[in-house]
Order: structure tokens, then C-alpha cells, then sequence
């Protein structure tokens, strides 16, 4: 977890691995310091959003990129339509 992330106070009970803390962390970060909730309201609407999929990302956390996949409408075929 960043050094300039702020902690939850408590996590709730669907909160297991380390993987879900960080998450719930990122969500109650986001809430506190990006919209100006209140640390208990937050602490409530992170456990909500957590329980709903929500996910937030830090600006400059890398994301996986996609390979490029050629689709055949990007290959030129030659034209099988007879003359006339």
C-alpha cells in the first residue's frame, strides 16, 4: 500500500485476503480524500461498494494492456467476385 494512502480504521467481515484489504483501502482512500466524505461515512460507503465489485485505481498504477489482435476486416482479401 502507498505511503500516502490512508488506512482504514477497521475492515469489515467480507474483507479476507490482502488482496481485498488493498482494494477496500483504495475504495475508502478515494473517498476521504478525492470526494470529502467524512471518515465514518466513508468507512460505510467503501463496505457498500466493496460488496457491490467497485474498484478504484491510483492514477499512476500500471494497467495490463491488451495485445493488438489482427481481425480479418484489418486484412486486405482480394476481390472473389466474378466480372460482369
Amino acid at each position: 500500500m502507498p505511503a500516502d494512502r490512508l488506512v482504514p480504521p477497521a475492515y469489515p467481515e467480507i474483507v479476507r485476503s490482502d488482496e481485498d484489504r488493498e482494494r477496500f483501502g483504495r475504495l475508502y482512500d478515494d473517498l476521504v480524500r478525492v470526494i470529502g466524505m467524512a471518515p465514518a461515512e466513508a468507512l460505510l460507503n467503501a463496505a457498500t461498494q466493496f460488496t457491490l465489485g467497485f474498484d478504484v485505481r491510483g492514477p499512476f498504477e500500471k494497467r495490463k494492456r491488451r495485445k493488438r489482435v489482427v481481425t480479418s476486416s484489418a486484412i486486405e482479401l482480394p476481390d472473389t467476385e466474378p466480372p460482369g
